[in-house]
């Protein structure tokens, strides 16, 4: 069942999103709705690692190795 929402958002960005859904041929509410679920289904960040991560590189210098940096950089790519 769909509700009926009223909502503020600054106008460049329904100028672009009406844009967009005109491009795409469609209502604007089906283009915001899956804007919303693409952004929801996100996978959230861990907190407890980007306090370990923050840590590791600003509350000391950075002392790892290489295979440790690569491994960090692994993670983050597929982490998203």
């Amino acid at each position: 069942m769909k509700e009926k929402l009223e909502i503020l958002i600054e106008e460049d960005i329904i100028d672009l999103a009406k844009l967009r859904a005109v491009e795409e041929d469609r209502p604007l509410s089906d283009l915001i709705e899956d804007a919303l679920v693409a952004y929801l289904s996100r996978k959230v960040p861990d907190l407890k690692k980007r306090e370990e991560a923050y840590k590791i590189f600003c509350e000391q210098p950075i002392q790892i190795t290489r295979d440790q940096f690569e491994e960090i950089l692994k993670q983050d790519v597929c982490g998203l």
